[in-house]
């Protein structure tokens, strides 16, 4: 019975410092010394736009592949989500885990004080989280499957 080594790598891209620091994370596992087809490849946060570019330096050297299974997105911050939009440019990405809160905002409008119409409400958050509405943008435009990350799916 042959059995395929299975390990992990993760590694941590260097964002800002102090106050203004994120986070960029990339990550493998699988068979690191056999074919891509063996690996998983997943990104949480992508930095700022600079770190961004380092993420995909960082696959595209060490890695040796163009393709990330999965790209999290865990919250709309420019500091966490703005090298996310590098990422899903220069990269093949298979799916986006992201929350698209303009699209619950009949659940969501109950939490305000403010009356607000439900079209009002989905361009207010529409106009708020301008990093995710983009990212999303980006997905749609290169075919890549958005999944929010709720409980149970």
């Amino acid at each position: 019975m042959n059995s395929m080594p299975i390990g992990f790598e993760i590694d941590y891209i260097h964002v800002g410092n102090g106050e203004s620091c994120g986070d960029a994370i990339a990550l493998r596992y699988g068979n690191l010394t056999g074919e891509r087809s063996e690996q998983t490849v997943i990104v949480i946060d992508g930095g700022t736009q600079e770190s961004g570019e380092d993420l995909v330096k960082h696959i595209l050297q060490f890695y040796k592949t163009d393709k990330v299974d999965y790209v999290i997105s865990t919250h709309q911050d420019s500091d966490h989500a703005s090298g996310l939009k590098v990422v899903l440019q220069k990269l093949s990405v298979d799916y986006l885990l992201m929350h698209i809160p303009w699209e619950h905002e009949a659940e969501i409008n109950a939490l305000f004080e403010k009356e607000f119409t439900d079209k009002e409400l989905e361009k207010k958050l529409q106009k708020s989280i301008d990093n995710i509405r983009d990212l999303e943008e980006i997905a749609i435009e290169k075919d890549i499957a958005i999944v929010e990350p709720f409980t149970g799916a």
